[in-house]
């Protein structure tokens, strides 16, 4: 069981939406879904973004990086080879 507060507006919009769909029995049964459906969809970025963080990973190693930390000069000079490689323009 999971008490949570919710504000009014929010339990209103929860409670017409499940009255008017016919997709859920009850308030409860909403809630479920929806945290269900959001855990998914965090899940999914969360895989994509450490495949990405792997990806520069390999990049950084073809570059000669040991893989220990780097130090502020390092890390400086390796964002700005992202930038200019992605095209990102800074202000």
């Amino acid at each position: 069981m999971l008490s949570v507060l919710v504000e009014d507006s929010l339990v209103k919009m929860v409670d017409d939406f499940v009255s008017s769909s016919g997709l859920y029995s009850s308030r409860s049964e909403f809630l479920k879904d929806s945290i269900r459906n959001n855990l998914k969809e965090k899940d999914a970025w969360r895989k994509d973004f450490m495949k990405s963080i792997e990806e520069i990973r390999k990049k950084a190693r073809a570059h000669g990086w040991n893989g220990k930390p780097l130090s502020r000069k390092e890390r400086e000079r390796g964002v700005l080879q992202y930038v200019k490689e992605n095209g990102i323009k800074v202000k």
